[in-house]
């Protein structure tokens, strides 16, 4: 059994990052996954689609001991010709937690019309429905349909006139605790404190205590997303989410460190060049200077006269020299 979660994100290169890091599997559909950065980049500044959501993650997550991270990844390149077949996708499949999952980046812009993906509650539908579809076709169990909540005929009835029961109040306060929380131990301590205590846990169930009203329902009572299993399942989302903002968090303040760093250091060029050319300028000049004393001085300095005497002892010398003894 798979299921499927779908979020939006304002850079690609970022949920990339971070999907990348921590692949087991990877692969890609319209693209080289080793240049899914690079590729989705130029596809959207071919259609001048550069402002908002650059993309959007698909997270596909399998019960533990289900499928291999290799089969898995498999299973996220099918569900990805599905959902955007005309899009640039990158799949990357992690292993780290007991549910082997999948990060499904998908390019917002379609590579032939050059349309953005639309992220809604028809597009939720149609990738559950074609995850089903994945599943069915390898023998994968399916998830029960509308079993996310289950209402009694009694509980329906009272929301039919506008009314609320306690079975709600603690599904809302599981859904509240369960908000930026990464383990049990802190969702179990938030749920008390709205005043909703775990009374008891199995392996596969949960047991909750309203406690003001004094009442007790299990988990699966409730839906498939108050069960053990469901709980479980969004703390490692939450988790997934904390790790992602953690990593793109540090590459925003690395980014912003690389700016600081280039602007106290930028060299401006052709204030260089000016100041290269102005020393340049002074140094010719002051050649020039400096030749012009000198041409100056020689001018000025009196011809000594040259005696007779002078040329003789000149003439002597050569004579002398050349005497062979």
């Amino acid at each position: 059994m798979a299921t499927t979660k779908i979020s939006s994100t304002k850079s690609t290169s970022r949920a990339i990052n971070y999907a990348e890091k921590r692949a087991e599997e990877k692969s890609g559909l319209n693209c080289d996954v080793e240049y899914a950065k690079g590729s989705f980049k130029a596809v959207r500044e071919l259609y001048n689609k550069t402002n908002g959501n650059e993309g959007h993650v698909v997270i596909q997550s399998f019960k533990p001991d289900e499928v291999t991270p290799k089969q898995c990844n498999q299973l996220g390149l099918e569900l990805a010709q599905k959902i955007a077949p005309n899009h640039q996708v990158a799949v990357y499949t992690h292993a780290d937690t007991d549910h082997v999952h999948n990060h499904i980046v998908i390019n917002a812009v379609d590579i032939e019309t050059g349309k953005k993906f639309n992220n809604n509650k028809k597009a939720l539908r149609d990738i559950r429905n074609a995850n089903d579809q994945v599943c069915r076709e390898h023998g994968l169990s399916i998830p029960e349909k509308q079993a996310e909540i289950r209402y009694t005929q009694g509980e329906k009835g009272r929301l039919e006139r506008g009314q609320t029961s306690w079975k709600d109040e603690v599904r809302e306060k599981i859904e509240d605790s369960l908000k930026d929380t990464t383990d049990f131990e802190q969702f179990e301590k938030k749920l008390k404190k709205s005043g909703v205590e775990i009374t008891r846990k199995t392996k596969k169930t949960i047991t909750y205590k309203h406690e003001s009203e004094d009442k007790k329902v299990r988990g699966s009572r409730l839906g498939n997303n108050y069960d053990l299993g469901g709980v479980m399942l969004e703390l490692e989302r939450q988790n997934e989410r904390a790790k992602e903002r953690e990593e793109q968090e540090r590459e925003r303040e690395q980014e912003r460190r690389q700016e600081q760093y280039a602007d106290k250091y930028k060299v401006d060029w052709d204030g260089f060049e000016n100041i290269a050319d102005e020393r340049r300028n002074q140094r010719i000049e002051k050649a020039k200077q400096i030749a012009r004393k000198n041409d100056d001085r020689n001018r000025e300095r009196p011809r000594e006269p040259q005696s007779q005497f002078g040329k003789i002892d000149k003439k002597i010398g050569r004579d002398h020299d050349g005497l062979q003894l």
